[in-house]
């Protein structure tokens, strides 16, 4: 070797990873008596591979393999030098930690980066190894490799890989150097082509993350590289190769289940001792037991049941808390060594499922029962973090997962275009309550979109498979394996197990786990979309879209209208905040926002927002640069859409059972998209709407339309979201009281509904309604609250409405009279609250807060997009950055405040 990251000379091209067998029929023995241990922790035979001491160099393929170039005798020298590499991560963050790659997430610069991928790569490594640490079998494993190439140890290949979502295990038992001082190097090839968002699904042969090849909300960012940790790992005698411990709820109350099962390969035949634990969330050893095993060399397969009492179950987001247990196994000789161990966290908890009511008979149930009590499925699509997933962090996925579980989600598609999602997410939302619904790496691809049936794919597929349920089957938060995104047959019709792609997955999870509900596609049913036109027919089971704003009255009455059992995918887009606009353009122009504009088509083409706000707002001036304005309205029109699309679905329940919005967050910085949260985590005045339609108590107003004219009915039927009620809050009541005002804060009309006891599910109180009379501005407002007997605020929620003769449906919020006494300001200096004030004499619409602290940070609010009355104030929480407050200000349709004094 001429360095860490130079060429690898004497490589046998033959060398592979020795394969591991399938398990062995199972075994089962009797527990011990009377004995007890300590168990220890379950990696201490490991050495992690993972950090910043990497190196990496580029090269021209097939430049890295000769030790001498034939025509100038010198050697060939990488086309991109020696660098240092971060593992996990990918290639193209380290090339931009370096300098060698501009940032990606700026103007039209993803560009300047495509040419990587046309390079081949090798990550090097020295490893160095504890005197006396190596032990019988010393194997490297690799938990993500991006996503074709061979591995080196000590200059002689040791694998080849291929496969984003395939573990790599490499035995390098007895190859490890004098003086404990290795070489690990590890090559990618080029990665392999595929069809983007435009393609043919069913000619898909690679399982890569698809979106980074070109999507509607990203450019083409296709990542390679070393992307989930690395280690070392040794043992004696045996290894656990899958430990999977099944928990759940018994019969009676604070019992629980759980059945170890563990797949052992035997490298020496003998008596082992085999102890099991549960413990606690603190530590504390809740139960164990352990019994002597005499194994034959081979693989076997282990079980164990075990009834454990004192445990709590575990709830979604919502209706209860998250206790979770950590399941432990340890294998010891007859002196008491640890030969091997391996420990899960788990959870005890039972999910259910059962037909919506009035269904029709071929439809598949789609209401989660959990723990006996049905859960309306409120939540999002996620998509990776980054584009470069492998360096996604803990805290990065804190900034996206924290505002979501605190937007009242309780599930998370992780859609079929992306990845397995990894271990850190999976611990998240057990913490945190999130159900997730994975699907299985497919997508549909436009030009055709039924999933292949090529047995060389289908073969990968079952492995990547198999790998995924077993790393993730003990996660309490997993509810459903999918087979992928908006897979069909011809005619928009979703695919079935009749597919041998989709049969082969459902055999799969019916083998490895059996207890966990299967889709085959999302959407489900007869039909792809819900279309009007249909309504009333049944053939609306799980559907996705619409995706846009569809005006007043078109938008109202298609979601009266619709009869959907589950709404998977429905959308809006809204751009980003202007700040964000206009800091990451580069050399670009930020104005106008039209399809004649690369900033705009190379960041979100498909939503380029010029012609959806211009049919609401009226018409622009290309000369003129109002981006603020023109964002503002936009992002308006998101919430207004998904607040209604989402309402509608839930006053819709049981015979609805779920709304997820597409989509939640996006890995790159769109100017214009569906996601709710900006690339940076911060929420879009959609994401308020959606806190509170996801709440579990919510007041909502079914109507017609947002725009009227002077003496037309309004008409508004008012609705009470009280999920859980006889479960969580028996003797609980409400009083709801609607109040239509003016624009000055004249009350227009008002009715109150009383609700004793609180209802459990959708109740319809009554309507309350008037003809609209002749106002001074074109614009008044509904205002629902909902209050507890105590007086507490249950739930509040406030509707614009326009009364104008002319112009376009939202015209007139363009040209309202400025509410010229709104204040802003710190609340108090111990509490990060802010206090918002309307102090004229007209209401101040849509005022969105924003503040930094004093390092530049953007600050999460409890609340936004606020509309005050006259004489209104509110106090408003926020979270996120060091607790002082560097900027403040809030700015509307016709208002606008700031705060400059210094506040910590």
């Amino acid at each position: 070797m001429a360095s860490d990251a130079g060429t690898v000379e004497g490589v046998d091209l033959c060398e592979r990873e020795r394969p591991v067998s399938a398990p062995a029929s199972e075994r089962v023995s009797d527990l011990a008596s009377g004995a007890t241990y300590e168990l220890k922790d379950a990696a201490a035979e490991e050495l992690s591979l993972s950090g910043a001491d990497w190196r990496l160099t580029g090269w021209y393929p097939n430049q890295w393999q000769p030790r001498l170039s034939m025509e100038l005798g010198v050697s060939i020298l990488p086309a991109v030098a020696e660098l240092p590499a971060t593992v996990p991560g990918s290639v193209q963050t380290d090339l931009r930690a370096a300098g060698r790659m501009a940032d990606p997430f700026v103007g039209l610069d993803s560009l300047h980066g495509e040419w990587v991928t046309q390079r081949e790569w090798i990550y090097s490594k020295t490893v160095q190894i504890p005197d006396g640490w190596e032990r019988e079998r010393c194997e490297l494993v690799f938990e993500g490799l991006d996503y074709a190439g061979s591995v080196f140890w000590n200059g002689r290949k040791a694998a080849d890989f291929e496969g984003t979502f395939l573990p790599v295990v490499v035995d390098v038992t007895g190859s490890l150097a004098p003086g404990g001082v290795n070489l690990l190097q590890v090559m990618f090839r080029q990665p392999p082509e595929l069809d983007g968002q435009v393609g043919y699904s069913s000619r898909i042969r690679h399982l890569k993350a698809r979106f980074g090849y070109g999507w509607d909300w990203i450019p083409r960012m296709v990542a390679v590289g070393i992307w989930r940790d690395v280690r070392l790992r040794t043992y004696e005698g045996v290894a656990v190769r899958d430990f999977y411990p099944e928990a759940a709820p018994a019969a009676a109350a604070g019992q629980g289940a759980v059945s170890f099962r563990t797949e052992l390969e035997v490298m020496r035949s003998g008596a082992y001792d085999c102890l099991y634990a549960l413990e606690d969330a603190e530590g504390r050893t809740i139960w164990q037991a352990s019994r002597r095993e005499v194994l034959r060399a081979g693989p076997v397969r282990l079980t164990l049941a075990a009834e454990v009492a004192g445990i709590d179950l575990w709830w979604p987001a919502g209706m209860g808390a998250q206790p979770l247990y950590r399941a432990r196994i340890e294998l010891r000789d007859g002196d008491g060594r640890i030969l091997a161990a391996a420990a899960r966290t788990i959870g005890f908890r039972r999910i259910e499922w059962r037909a919506n009511p009035g269904s029709p008979a071929e439809a598949l149930p789609y209401t989660a029962v959990v723990n006996g009590i049905p859960v309306f499925l409120r939540g999002v699509n996620w998509v990776p973090v980054s584009p470069y997933y492998g360096a996604v962090t803990e805290a990065d996925y804190r900034a996206r997962l924290d505002p979501l579980a605190d937007m009242n989600v309780n599930v998370l598609r992780v859609w079929g275009g992306g990845i397995i999602e990894t271990p850190a997410f999976y611990d998240y939302c057990d913490r945190r309550g999130l159900l997730v619904w994975q699907e299985l790496l497919q997508s549909s691809s436009a030009l055709d979109n039924c999933p292949p049936d090529d047995p060389q794919l289908l073969e990968r597929l079952a492995a990547v498979t198999t790998a995924a349920v077993r790393e993730k089957r003990a996660h309490p938060s997993l509810l459903l394996w999918c087979g992928g995104n908006e897979l069909m047959w011809e005619g928009f019709r979703p695919v079935d197990e009749r597919h041998a792609n989709i049969a082969m997955l459902a055999g799969l999870i019916r083998e490895l786990d059996p207890g966990r509900r299967f889709l085959p596609a999302s959407a489900s049913g007869p039909a792809f979309c819900a279309d009007a036109r249909d309504f009333g027919r049944g053939v609306h089971h799980d559907v996705h879209g619409p995706w846009l704003y569809a005006g007043s009255p078109g938008h109202y009455a298609f979601f009266n209208g619709d009869d959907a059992l589950f709404r998977s995918e429905t959308g809006t887009p809204g751009a980003s905040r202007a700040g964000l606009l206009r800091a990451l353009r580069g050399a670009c122009d930020v104005w106008p926002p039209t399809a004649d504009n690369p900033y705009w088509t190379h960041r979100g083409s498909w939503w380029v927002p010029w012609d959806a706000v211009s049919e609401s707002f009226g018409p622009w001036r290309r000369d003129v640069d109002e981006l603020e304005e023109f964002a503002r309205c936009s992002r308006f029109l998101q919430k207004e859409s998904l607040r209604y699309s989402s309402e509608a679905t839930r006053r819709r329940a049981p015979q609805a059972s779920g709304f997820l919005v597409w989509m939640g967050n996006e890995p790159f910085p769109n100017n214009a998209n569906t996601s709710v949260l900006e690339y940076d985590g911060m929420p879009k005045p959609a994401y308020y709407a959606l806190k509170k339609a996801f709440a579990p108590i919510h007041v909502s107003a079914r109507y017609d339309r947002t725009d009227y004219r002077t003496g037309d009915a309004f008409r508004a039927e008012i609705h009470l979201h009280a999920e859980y009620a006889e479960a969580l809050h028996p003797a609980a009541g409400a009083v709801v009281r609607a109040a239509a005002f003016d624009f000055g804060g004249a009350l227009l009309a008002e009715r109150d509904f009383a609700a004793f006891p609180l209802p459990s599910g959708s109740t319809s109180l009554g309507a309350v309604a008037f003809a609209v009379p002749e106002l001074a501005e074109p614009v008044f407002l509904l205002r629902l609250e909902a209050a507890a007997m105590d007086g507490r605020t249950l739930a509040e929620t406030t509707y614009l409405f326009t009364a104008a003769d002319v112009g376009c449906s939202w015209e007139a919020l363009r040209s309202l009279p400025e509410a010229g006494t709104v204040t802003v300001l710190p609340a108090s200096a111990a509490d990060r609250e802010v206090l918002i004030s309307n102090q004229s004499s007209v209401a101040a619409v849509e005022l969105w807060i924003e503040a930094e602290d004093d390092e530049g940070r953007p600050v999460r609010f409890a609340d936004n997009g606020l509309t005050l009355l006259p004489g209104e104030c509110r106090t408003v929480g926020w979270s996120g950055g060091n607790g002082r407050l560097s900027s403040l200000r809030a700015e509307g349709f016709n208002a606008r405040a700031e705060y400059r004094g210094e506040h910590s």
